[in-house]
């Protein structure tokens, strides 16, 4: 291992890292209902999320397998549309994560979430995953399962949270 792949994958890192935080406030500043659904759902049934998660990742996982494994271009196109889904959800139940993540590190639970506190719950989110060992086996599925379930939970029910009526609008 040269230096020049320790640059290549600290810099990999970094693109990633600005990528999630990057779609995290865009999320939250185009689809702020969606995003408390999901940090609603995180926040008082983070068991529930990971259980349907969990059974959501490994429904996604059949379903493209066998897509795959079929020989029409259609089903294969079927089944990266279902991987890319379920991305999808995990990105917007991780957006709301890390906006939980900020709520609870303030010390007003209260008042909405700004912008400089959604990109904190960012970092903290991406500090832990990239932690060796612990937060690349544990961490890491662990929030894409938890990030998953709130993701199509948030997606299914489209009533605003009772918990909050009126969905802020994060703030620099």
């Amino acid at each position: 291992m040269t230096l020049a792949d320790v640059l290549a994958a600290l810099a990999g890192l970094a693109i990633a890292g600005a990528g999630f935080a990057s779609i995290s406030v865009i999320l939250s500043l185009f689809v702020p209902n969606a995003v408390e659904r999901a940090g609603a759902r995180i926040a008082n049934r983070l068991a529930r999320s990971l259980g349907l998660g969990l059974l959501l990742f490994l429904g996604v996982l059949i379903l493209a397998g066998s897509l795959l494994k079929v020989p029409f271009p259609l089903a294969r196109l079927a089944a990266i549309g279902a991987i890319l889904g379920g991305f999808s959800l995990a990105v917007l139940g991780g957006a709301a994560m890390a906006a939980t993540l900020a709520r609870r590190s303030r010390a007003s639970v209260e008042a909405p979430v700004g912008l400089r506190d959604l990109l904190r719950g960012v970092f903290l989110l991406e500090t832990a995953v990239l932690l060796p060992i612990v937060g690349w086996f544990v961490v890491l599925p662990a929030a894409f399962l938890i990030s998953l379930g709130a993701g199509f939970h948030a997606v299914l029910r489209r009533g605003v949270p009772a918990a909050t009526a009126a969905a802020p609008v994060p703030q620099g």
